[in-house]
């Protein structure tokens, strides 16, 4: 057996598995409230060492989640990162949940009061209240992008300086594809409703 063929990176199924592990790892890493620096380390190091052994990611590290609770206690950060219960259940998340309930709300009563002629939330005419809800949708879309993309805690490859938990291409217009596809519907809605 050849250099090639032993080492992992260059069968498709080993890459694929290195992959599929280094994702496991991440979100477990990121779970436990880990720094972006502190991640990129560990999956480089993962990396690393697959690609001189040609090991199986399982077979030389355990369960993506069982070798998170390793990293983060031999880093020592058991202590001060912040679990990912607590950032969920921060003030920012409840800004984004009750915000993201009144502008779904108010794009629906608005498209409800154009099919029935009645006025919408507050007295407000119906394009208003739809619109207003849009824009509080585009508004949590846009800050949900610049709060998942901080700079100072992206995971960067320490070797490359490369981002190892690049957002995919598809996540962004959706965000914004969304709000636009439930006006659109609110206002198909309303003028077949008239």
């Amino acid at each position: 057996m050849n250099e090639v063929d032993r080492v992992g990176r260059q069968d498709p199924a080993g890459d694929e598995r290195l992959r599929a592990y280094s994702q496991e790892l991440l979100v477990a890493l990121r779970m436990r409230g880990l720094p972006g620096s502190r991640i990129a380390e560990a999956l480089a190091e993962v990396d690393s060492h697959l690609c001189e052994t040609g090991e199986d990611p399982r077979e030389a590290f355990g369960p993506a989640t069982a070798y998170a609770d390793e990293v983060v206690a031999a880093l020592g950060e058991a202590d001060t990162a912040t679990p990912f219960w607590r950032a969920a259940l921060s003030w920012v998340s409840v800004i984004y949940a009750v915000g993201g309930a009144l502008g779904a709300w108010l794009v629906i009563d608005g498209a409800l009061a154009s099919a029935t002629g009645a006025p919408g939330a507050g007295g407000l005419p119906a394009v208003a209240s739809s619109g207003i809800g849009v824009v509080i949708l585009l508004a949590l879309a846009v800050g949900l992008v610049r709060l998942t993309r901080r700079r100072d805690d992206r995971v960067l490859d320490p070797r490359s300086g490369a981002d190892m938990a690049p957002m995919p291409r598809w996540v962004l217009p959706l965000m914004f594809t969304v709000p636009a596809l439930i006006l659109l519907i609110a206002v198909i809605v309303s003028l077949l409703a008239r």
